[in-house]
């Protein structure tokens, strides 16, 4: 399904506890992303951050349990692993 279909459905729901519940199921789908993306993290792996400052890049200092330590502009930031994404030197 494409993107503007998606936004279509969405804009024709009136319920509010079914947006509530899509909300969550987007949230879920994240979190899964961010789980599997742990996995594949390396100890000085250059990443992106997409955070509230917008898109920045960084490399990994520590990964934790459910975030991970990103140097960006030689500040430490603790980040969610749903919010990161892999900068790799490949066409990815």
């Amino acid at each position: 399904m494409e993107l503007r279909e998606i936004e279509r459905q969405i804009n024709l729901i009136e319920d509010e506890r079914e947006l509530k519940t899509i909300q969550g199921f987007i949230k879920d789908r994240r979190t899964s992303l961010g789980n599997r993306l742990k996995y594949t993290l390396n100890v000085g792996e250059r990443v992106a951050v997409n955070g509230s400052r917008g898109l920045e890049e960084g490399y990994v200092i520590k990964i934790n349990r459910k975030r991970a330590i990103v140097n960006i502009d030689d500040m430490k930031w603790n980040v969610p692993f749903s919010m990161i994404t892999k900068m790799g030197d490949s066409d990815e």
